[in-house]
């Protein structure tokens, strides 16, 4: 008997990945919180959800406020737009913590490059979608 694929939405799919990537987060910031005190975690903190705030601007961007012309010139332009609202937000947040609060450099982006590996690691395994 051939057994039925369970495929994910869109939307499911990207709570998942949000979901794991803060997971991720809080799990690196404690281990640093118990490696190295509190300004690590802190700093990771601050580092994973540099990645994740414009992952969840992304994904509200694209998901929640979908193509109102959904043609495929609609998709590409809602995927640019939140690509780019994604990027420029990365930036200023880097900006931002990096000249206006106290951080340690190596928990901050070691939980930055952490959650993004977690962004490819699931967008390529979830549902077997690519």
């Amino acid at each position: 008997m051939k057994q039925k694929k369970w495929l994910l939405s869109d939307r499911q799919v990207a709570l998942a990945i949000l979901f794991c990537q803060l997971l991720l987060v809080v799990g690196a910031a404690s281990l640093f919180y118990y490696q190295a005190g509190e300004p690590a975690a802190r700093s990771a903190l601050i580092g994973g959800g540099i990645y994740w705030v414009p992952q969840c601007l992304f994904s509200v961007r694209v998901l929640a406020f979908g193509a109102k012309d959904p043609t495929p010139r609609g998709v590409v332009a809602d995927f640019y737009s939140g690509a780019g609202i994604k990027f420029g937000s990365t930036i200023l947040l880097f900006v931002i913590v990096l000249k206006y609060v106290e951080v340690l450099h190596g928990p901050l982006y070691t939980a930055y490059a952490l959650a993004l590996l977690m962004q490819w690691i699931l967008s390529f395994t979830l549902n077997n979608r690519y």
